[in-house]
């Protein structure tokens, strides 16, 4: 049976995606803790543990061969219905889920033993290709708040594509739950104890 592309979150193309160069947090009504963690460029994951001591758990969903949907494929610069692999999971702290992911990744540039690790699904994307000494860039970082989807009304949400020189290249879409800006808070204020 053909898995659904987009059953995780549902359909991400009708929502409002802002370039991240245009957006402003204050005007959301989001603080810096929240606006560092939806506009940061490198790896969220080491970013969460260098600034918060949040070092994330990876609970894989699910990972498949799919094709790449024309939204995606447009943003990943290949052909519509290209082979890719999407991969499922959701992003944990002390057994609370913080954020949902959904990458896709086209098949053709992907090596086979990055596959063999993103089947393991015990790691987070980003580090299983900086720990590659890959240097990542990610373009097209752009940010919602999320209207009208299944659970997740309300939500903040962020789109990018990862790009590493090899050639590997990844559209990441992260789906954040209250429970994330939570744990910011609290980690933050442990932070400023610790420091003064």
């Amino acid at each position: 049976m053909p898995q659904d592309a987009h059953m995780f979150f549902g359909s991400l193309e009708s929502q409002n995606w802002q370039p991240v160069r245009y957006w402003k947090a204050e005007e959301a009504g989001l603080s810096r803790n929240p606006a560092a963690v939806l506009t940061t460029a490198g790896s969220l994951t080491r970013f969460l543990e260098r600034h918060f001591g949040i070092k994330l758990e990876v609970r894989l969903h699910d990972q498949f061969v799919d094709k790449a949907q024309p939204e995606e494929a447009a943003l990943l610069g290949c052909e519509n219905d290209a082979p890719s692999l999407r991969r499922q999971v959701s992003l944990m702290h002390r057994g609370s889920v913080l954020f949902d992911a959904e990458s896709v990744l086209p098949l053709e540039d992907l090596p086979a033993d990055l596959i063999s690790d993103l089947e393991e699904g015990k790691r987070p994307l980003g580090n299983l290709l900086l720990d590659r000494g890959l240097s990542l860039s990610r373009s097209d970082l752009c940010v919602t708040q999320i209207e009208s989807e299944r659970g997740i009304n309300g939500c903040w949400a962020r789109r990018s594509v990862l790009r590493s020189p090899s050639g590997t290249r990844a559209l990441v879409v992260e789906v954040f739950h209250p429970e994330m800006w939570n744990r910011l808070e609290s980690s933050a204020r442990r932070y400023n104890v610790r420091e003064s």
